[in-house]
């Protein structure tokens, strides 16, 4: 028994450290990094715009189908408060094309501010080709639509600076020109050469990068909003966590873009009429927030709290006290590393069985016309029985974490008690030890 236990763990292990491997490698390079440090620098301007968006449901008239606005004093603010929304949140291509560039020249070692300045300015020659029918711009593709043009132009335009000053193609100052004025000048030539690559690109050749590209990824993002994929990317965030790596940051930041996409999808679509259970998209906020923070942890860690705060063992109590707060807002580093989850032949099976199931019957309930979907960007760490309804605007949602603390729960109650059992036999035989070392000591005394 004990050594088909060991095979299975070795296979488990052997598997997570194949795919671990070339994971991490991917996440940590400049360029993922960057992108990944780029978005999460734009989160409190979206979080903001988030919050907006919820005052303007609670205020408007128009969405929903009774008429009447939830909170009738928001009512003549609710204008307002989309307007507000459409500066920040739908407008995060347009930050990212500053923080993106900024993270991708903390990583060469560039001047951060003269890579931010090109990227903002690339995105806005790269997206816009001069006035609309209404003498305006057109800023669609400053919403999440140009994300993944935003992510091009930012690293292909850093990788062309570092392309110049590399070889010294630059304009050189006199030494006795101030270092702010040296920089400035010697960045004229690679941005001429960026700004005059976008400008041919976009306008002469009238080629729109954002529609192409949103076109060519279409039904990879349509496709990825679905139930395998959702318990896959759980899947193997919980592997990586349970042999003691950061799965978050390793695996499931790589979705961020999709998430926040699919974000601004429904809040579009939620602005124009639609009721919160009507809108598109299942994973919005995948990455960052959304359905799979109702699920994971409520089933993988919390169901653990509970049988360790009853437990008789001290030490599982202790531990149980001391995670609990964190717990609450899905700080589960205490418990995985704590208790320990992380290389722990026991309970890794039901951690990474429990986390996965949990987020298949939240997907397939968040599928239903019964539960509204996440149309706004919530903290992370905010407690899932309200990160829920804050993000859906339907208290319903409160329904999942308890559905999938339930099924934590009824998971790793029998490897619990086995786990219990194996500790009390190791106590056992080392009270044993003590005992004949003590009786060996007597003896020889």
């Amino acid at each position: 028994m004990d050594k088909q236990k060991k095979s299975i763990m070795d296979r488990v292990m052997d598997f997570t450290t194949k795919i671990s491997g070339p994971l991490g490698r991917f996440a940590n390079t400049d360029i993922i990094s960057s992108v990944v440090s780029g978005l999460v620098s734009a989160m409190p301007i979206i979080m903001i715009g988030s919050i907006f968006l919820i005052l303007y449901v609670l205020g408007s008239p128009d969405i929903g189908t009774s008429g009447k606005p939830l909170i009738g004093f928001l009512a003549p603010l609710a204008a307002k408060f989309a307007w507000m929304n459409s500066l920040t949140m739908n407008m995060m291509s347009l930050y990212c094309a500053i923080s993106i560039p900024y993270h991708y020249a903390q990583k060469k070692k560039m001047n951060t501010l003269t890579c931010s300045m090109l990227g903002l300015a690339t995105f806005l020659i790269f997206t816009i080709n001069g006035y609309d029918e209404a003498g305006g711009i057109s800023v669609a593709s400053f919403s999440a639509s140009g994300l993944f043009v935003c992510i091009v132009t930012s690293i292909v335009g850093v990788q062309i600076l570092k392309f110049f000053l590399d070889r010294n193609i630059t304009i050189k100052m006199p030494d006795s020109v101030p270092p702010n004025i040296g920089n400035a000048f010697g960045a004229l030539l690679p941005y001429a050469t960026v700004f005059s690559l976008a400008w041919i690109i976009r306008t002469i050749l009238d080629f729109d990068m954002v529609t192409w590209l949103n076109t060519l990824l279409e039904p990879i993002i349509t496709s990825s909003d679905s139930l395998w994929m959702a318990m896959l990317v759980t899947f193997v965030c919980l592997l990586l966590w349970s042999v003691g790596l950061h799965g978050d940051n390793m695996f499931l930041a790589l979705f961020t873009p999709f998430g926040l996409t699919w974000v601004d999808q429904n809040a579009s679509v939620l602005a124009n009429g639609a009721s919160n259970v009507d809108l598109p998209n299942i994973l919005a906020g995948l990455g960052n927030t959304g359905l799979l923070r109702l699920t994971i942890w409520t089933a993988a860690v919390w169901p653990l709290l509970l049988l360790m705060l009853i437990s008789k063992k001290k030490q599982f109590r202790t531990i149980g006290v001391t995670a609990l707060v964190p717990g609450i807002f899905t700080i589960v580093e205490p418990v995985i590393y704590g208790l320990p989850i992380a290389l722990n032949p026991y309970l890794m099976i039901p951690f990474i069985l429990s986390g996965t199931i949990s987020t298949g019957v939240g997907y397939l309930l968040m599928s239903t016309s019964f539960i509204g979907k996440f149309y706004a960007v919530v903290p992370w760490a905010t407690p899932p029985f309200l990160l829920g309804p804050l993000g859906t605007g339907d208290i319903k949602t409160a329904l999942i974490p308890i559905i999938s603390f339930a099924i934590g729960l009824v998971i790793y109650l029998p490897f619990w008690k086995v786990y219990n059992q194996s500790l009390d036999v190791e106590e056992e035989q080392k009270a044993e030890e003590a005992a004949s070392v003590e009786m060996i000591q007597a003896n020889e005394a």
